[in-house]
């Protein structure tokens, strides 16, 4: 089991989220996403990711500029960026600068801390279905619209961290098209670990 201590993991700073969307998809893979609710803390690995581009990117949220529901796309890099698809929810982190509406979608989690409470909100024992895929992250660590535009480096209520054990050579990482996308889909930018079994799409492409 992937251990790390909760008290002395810092957040992920703004200078993380402060760069290309691609860049910060790929180093996302191994970090842990935490979520503090009443019921205590949960959270995992991010073991999947997809970078959407602030130009050129017809799959983007933002590609026909800012609406209602992308606002928190505009906003600073290291805001939480969550909207709602067939009655779920997918989050995303928002990355380079205010204005220019880039952001990574946290794909899969291998989750690793508040199983009980991940088990009860996704109604599902085993641990291969809690996480693996945007929507099940989401329900199981109940994000929803309230969290739209939160700030990932405050360290409550929802952020990231850095593991004590990082990515070695060992854990292969896979570039690939997105799925799940209608437009804009020959674009190299989903990253996944190669040999996780979290992951939730294909896991054959190049490295």
């Amino acid at each position: 089991m992937f251990v790390f201590d909760l008290a002395d993991a810092p957040p992920l700073t703004q200078a993380f989220y402060q760069r290309d969307p691609a860049r910060v998809a790929q180093e996302l893979l191994g970090k842990i996403l935490l979520r503090k609710t009443r019921a205590g803390f949960a959270g995992g690995r991010i073991v999947e990711t997809e970078a959407y581009r602030a130009e050129g990117d017809s799959a983007s949220h933002a590609f026909r500029g800012p609406s209602r529901r992308n606002r928190a796309m505009f906003g600073p890099p290291g805001r939480a960026y969550v909207y709602a698809i067939h009655a779920k929810y997918c989050f995303n982190a928002v990355t380079e600068y205010r204005g220019q509406a880039s952001a990574v979608l946290i794909r899969s989690m291998e989750p690793l801390v508040g199983l009980t409470q991940m088990q009860t909100r996704r109604k599902r024992e085993r641990l291969l279905d809690l996480a693996r895929g945007p929507a099940r992250i989401c329900q199981a660590l109940e994000i929803d619209r309230r969290l739209d535009s939160w700030n990932l480096t405050r360290g409550k209520r929802l952020w990231i961290v850095n593991p004590h054990a990082p990515l070695t050579t060992s854990d292969r990482i896979l570039q690939t098209p997105r799925i799940g996308v209608t437009s804009a889909k020959e674009l190299l930018l989903r990253f996944c670990l190669a040999d996780c079994p979290f992951v939730s799409g294909p896991r054959k492409w190049r490295t």
